[in-house]
């Protein structure tokens, strides 16, 4: 059935007068909340707080304060707050300000900001130790605000980050989140898995980040298997062929973990080895 007005004609006189009507009371809804938003702005900071526009009836604004000393002090002044406003509004004049005592919720207090703690010098002159010269002061002062914000991170709760040490909140940090991903710290990660002495090497081709990202990758990969291996050791009783490759890959992990040589390693390293492994390795002795 076709429609009765046709597309682009003329339109019924009171479907014209309704859309008029409508947009006059929004524009009128919009002048009244414009009374309301700029009342801090005429009255100042402090005179805010302590007050709250309800509405706008007419020319006449409402406004709660807190209790009547308050009300019958902003009344003796509201021409002062009269003039203001309507130099704001414009063409909209208030013409009268009715002060009244209601509920006007008390501004909640910033949180305080934890001054920074002292810098950390011995390790602030740690991370110069390989500068020299005229830029050695400078570089001091720059890793001791470093330690400092540390420092401060570490005191609101953050934890070091398991790749970078560096005190965060996510674990691992954000930065060290995106480096994971590269796929030559992946490929960097698996080699470590099979030869952990080749960890020395990394920093030249990936930087300390990318270094420390891929010993956290080839660790982890290590934990699981170290765990299934612990595991099988345990439901084969003991066979010797499973034990001997968990050995052998808890030397692994414990090198890259304690970043030396495996044949570096001593019998108080296998502290850092998981648990059940521990167990594993200590039954069989």
């Amino acid at each position: 059935m076709a429609n009765p007005r046709r597309l682009n004609g003329p339109r019924d006189f009171s479907e014209l007068l309704g859309a008029t009507l409508g947009t006059a009371r929004i524009a009128r809804g919009v002048q009244r909340a414009r009374a309301l938003l700029v009342w801090p702005q005429a009255v100042g900071p402090e005179i805010a707080r302590m007050t709250r526009p309800r509405s706008q009836q007419g020319g006449t604004l409402f406004v709660e304060v807190r209790d009547s000393a308050a009300a019958h002090h902003l009344t003796m002044q509201r021409h002062h707050f009269l003039k203001r406003l309507n130099e704001l509004l414009g063409e909209q004049k208030i013409t009268e300000i009715r002060f009244s005592v209601g509920t006007v919720r008390s501004p909640t207090p910033a949180p305080r900001v934890a001054p920074l703690p002292a810098p950390d010098r011995a390790r602030a002159r740690e991370l110069v130790r390989n500068v020299d010269g005229d830029l050695r002061d400078v570089a001091l002062k720059a890793a001791e605000a470093i330690t400092r914000a540390r420092k401060w991170r570490e005191e609101q709760g953050w934890r070091p980050c398991p790749v970078c040490g560096e005190a965060s909140r996510e674990q691992p940090c954000r930065a060290c989140l995106l480096t994971l991903e590269d796929p030559n710290v992946k490929r960097a990660a698996r080699t470590l898995t099979r030869a952990p002495e080749r960890l020395a090497a990394l920093p030249p081709l990936l930087g300390d980040s990318g270094a420390n990202a891929a010993r956290y990758i080839a660790l982890q990969t290590l934990e699981g298997q170290l765990d299934l291996l612990a595991l099988e050791c345990v439901r084969s009783g003991g066979e010797e062929g499973y034990r001997a490759f968990l050995f052998q890959q808890a030397e692994v992990y414990l090198a890259l973990h304690h970043r030396r040589p495996r044949s570096a390693l001593m019998a108080k390293d296998r502290a850092a080895l998981p648990e059940r492994v521990r167990q594993v390795l200590g039954a069989g002795r």
